[in-house]
């Protein structure tokens, strides 16, 4: 129970901090994340789409040197999957070192 209100707390915090940098693209809707198992879930509203995007992410971890490293990603669109096996999997993303202390800290 407790890993759930962590989970859905952070699930929060991510969808929010997320949605600052994808406004001029769309929004997430849903996002959960799964902190004993490191993965993710996110349905994602584009711009022009009808249809939600939905976005599995198997595996993320936060890396020593403050980057989010994410691998195993599918999407509901078959050409986003191809975009992201190049140029999202298993490529580091810097973190904000405020933030990125206090996620290593907790998930």
């Amino acid at each position: 129970m407790l890993q759930a209100m962590k989970d859905k707390a952070l699930s929060t915090g991510a969808k929010i901090s997320i949605n600052q940098y994808i406004k001029e693209y769309g929004e997430i809707v849903k996002l959960n994340l799964n902190s004993q198992f490191k993965s993710m879930v996110l349905e994602v509203k584009l711009d022009g789409e009808n249809e939600n995007l939905r976005v599995e992410i198997e595996n993320y971890k936060i890396t020593e040197d403050d980057c989010l490293k994410i691998s195993g990603v599918t999407t509901s669109r078959t050409w986003i999957n191809r975009l992201a096996s190049q140029h999202l999997e298993s490529k580091e993303f810097k973190v904000p070192a405020e933030y990125a202390q206090v996620l290593r800290t907790i998930v």
